[in-house]
């Protein structure tokens, strides 16, 4: 095992996913979610502390990450005091903050699958906290502090190794939903936990002493709390007219968006062809420059071969020059010693003539004289010279006709060098002509590839323009066809027993407000009409009667059909929705919300959001992203 491991480095596309929701979530106009979940950190950014502090943030969503700890160095978990939703699970947590009581607005807390051993007991200061999610982790006892949650209706402490529960779990009366492993449980016992979650709170209020009661009773002032801010925004035909003109804008951003992305894609294909273009000249330009140099080195050998065989052969030549010389040079020898034999033996037999005519006519010769003696004597010596200097000119004859035919080989030997390298650069020359010629086509089939890219381009650009001409009713006509998605997922969450009852009334248009309060139909029947003008409109206090006469007669029933099947009637226009701001990828610039036909000028104050002009702040009582009221109005100058 190593002592020190490599830290892991994030990939491009997580560095630029994160830096991507750091800048939406700085947007003007920005919803309340912050989002950096799937970025392979090991540590929570501290620029996501700050923007929660100072954006106020309520969602915090981190999952599919690497954390081991949810504070980095240097920040405090009160940064997060405002956050609601605060999503941990699928990181490497070992444990939670132990001041993690701070989060007095938490509302639901999910750190399912993590590592963590021990749940801090300030945990019992969630006072608000609705959901609690610790499944699969290490858990094996869970606090006493627990029992102080007074808002907690969801409970999952399943697959850990928990085998006891608290006898303080029986003071938290709003428990409606309690999942864990009956089958390992030791207290309370089996047979009670494989009840449901109802027995196990009869059971612990009984060992407790205390009287159980249905978590329909306790209900009220959790609802109070979550709905208190609804509350103080009057919904009356104004706010309903806001409430569409956002949800307007909202589709006429997203197919703003769409739009985007399509032409984005579209970009993409076209420089993706153009790199395959690129690629293919490349590929071939480099098999050309290839099949250049095999040829290259093909001449190289050749000419290799063609010197090589040129040098055999004039060592040959060389060869038989020197044997001609050196059979040349033992021939002038052979005569010369010849020539010199014959002299020697001429001058032998003349001395033995001239001693033997001497002594034979000594008496003849006895009259002549000794002058004329003398002379013969040099006539024949002169012609013994004579006869050695014309031999000797006839030696220098022959080497210089030697020397002649030399010279005349050599100079036959220089042409033909001369000859064969001025054909080798010729054919180089004409390749580098053709190669030249090739390269400028392949920069010519560039420049026009290019340029038609460039068309390309300003064509789309011309019918991106074009189609945002009909934008706007485009984006109405959609608008009146499709129904929100917030408003269909929170019909899906209304029980079964009470959609029914609104179909049968015809009052599917009370829908979102009983399923953004979370009512049933058993936490109906224990409310009294007091309890619902707090919760609901005026107009829906009116129906209570019709309300209570048909649940009296039909009693619990079950749903026939599916209640998304049932609720298909389009919702009418005094429908309150809940207002919703715009969400990060669906806001690309700063302009009024309202006319939407100015810049955003004005900070609203404490809340701090930049979303209308000059002209329509002044109307406005409450901010019209976050419904929050308006204290203060700060003007901006744009530079």
């Amino acid at each position: 095992m190593f002592l020190f491991s490599k830290k892991k480095k994030p990939s491009e596309d997580s560095i630029k996913r994160l830096e991507y929701q750091l800048c939406l979530a700085k947007e003007a106009g920005a919803d309340d979610i912050l989002d950096i979940s799937a970025c392979e950190l090991t540590e929570v950014p501290s620029s996501a502390f700050s923007l929660c502090k100072v954006l106020q943030k309520k969602v915090l969503i981190l999952h599919g990450n690497d954390l081991r700890s949810l504070v980095p160095k240097g920040c405090c978990i009160g940064a997060l005091a405002t956050l609601k939703v605060l999503d941990l699970h699928e990181n490497k947590l070992t444990s939670l903050p132990d001041d993690i009581g701070k989060l007095l607005s938490l509302q639901v807390l999910n750190v399912e699958k993590n590592r963590i051993k021990q749940l801090p007991d300030s945990i019992g200061d969630l006072r608000y906290l609705q959901t609690l999610n610790v499944k699969e982790n290490r858990l094996t006892v869970i606090p006493v502090s627990v029992g102080h949650m007074s808002s907690l209706r969801t409970l999952d402490i399943s697959e850990n190794s928990i085998r006891e529960l608290p006898k303080e779990l029986a003071s938290v009366r709003t428990l409606e939903s309690l999942i864990l492993d009956a089958q390992v449980m030791s207290y309370p016992p089996v047979s009670v936990c494989t009840a449901g979650t109802e027995e196990v709170q009869r059971y612990l209020c009984s060992e407790m002493g205390l009287e159980y009661c249905p978590p329909s009773q306790y209900l009220l002032p959790v609802l109070e709390h979550d709905g208190g801010k609804q509350e103080v925004d009057c919904v009356d035909g104004e706010e309903k007219a806001w409430q569409s003109k956002f949800m307007d804008y909202e589709k006429r951003k997203e197919q703003k968006q769409l739009e985007k992305l399509i032409f984005e894609k579209d970009l993409e294909e076209k420089q993706r062809e153009h790199t395959q273009l690129f690629l293919l000249n490349n590929s071939r330009k480099e098999d050309v420059l290839l099949s250049v140099k095999l040829e290259q080195q093909r001449l190289e050998l050749g000419v290799s071969q063609q010197q090589k065989a040129q040098e055999t052969e004039r060592q040959k030549i060389l060869d038989k020059v020197r044997q001609a010389e050196s059979n040349v040079m033992s021939l002038i020898v052979l005569m010369l010693l010849k020539k010199k034999k014959k002299s020697i033996h001429f001058h032998s037999t003349m001395s033995k003539l001239s001693y033997y005519f001497l002594r034979t006519n000594l008496s003849f010769f006895s009259s002549f004289s000794l002058d004329y003696m003398d002379k013969k004597f040099d006539q024949v010596l002169s012609l013994q010279q004579l006869d050695k200097s014309k031999a000797i000119s006839q030696i220098l004859q022959e080497i210089k006709l030697i020397e002649a035919e030399l010279m005349q080989l050599t100079k036959l030997e220089v042409k033909r060098r001369n000859l064969d390298t001025e054909n080798l650069q010729e054919v180089l020359a004409d390749q580098r002509t053709a190669l030249t010629d090739l390269l400028q086509q392949l920069l010519k089939q560039k420049d026009q590839r290019e340029e038609e890219l460039r068309m390309v381009l300003v064509e789309m650009d011309q019918k991106s323009e074009s189609n945002q001409q009909n934008y706007w009713m485009i984006q109405y006509q959609r608008l009146l066809d499709a129904k929100p998605l917030s408003l269909r997922m929170q019909e899906a969450a209304v029980d079964g027993d009470l959609g029914n009852l609104l179909c049968k009334l015809s009052a599917q248009h009370y829908l979102p407000v009983i399923a953004h309060h979370r009512i049933t139909a058993e936490a109906l029947r224990h409310m009294t009409t007091k309890d619902l003008r707090k919760v609901c409109p005026h107009s829906f206090c009116v129906l209570t009667q019709k309300f209570y006469s048909k649940m009296q007669e039909a009693g619990p029933s079950t749903p026939t059909a599916p209640l998304q099947q049932q609720l298909t009637p389009p919702l009418t226009p005094n429908t309150p929705l809940t207002p919703t701001a715009p969400s990060p990828d669906r806001f690309s610039s700063s302009e009024c919300v309202v006319c939407m036909e100015h810049e955003s000028q004005v900070i609203f104050l404490p809340c701090g959001h930049v979303c209308c002009c000059q002209t329509c702040s002044s109307a406005l009582q409450s901010c019209p992203l976050c419904r929050g009221s308006i204290s203060q109005r700060v003007r901006l100058y744009h530079g």
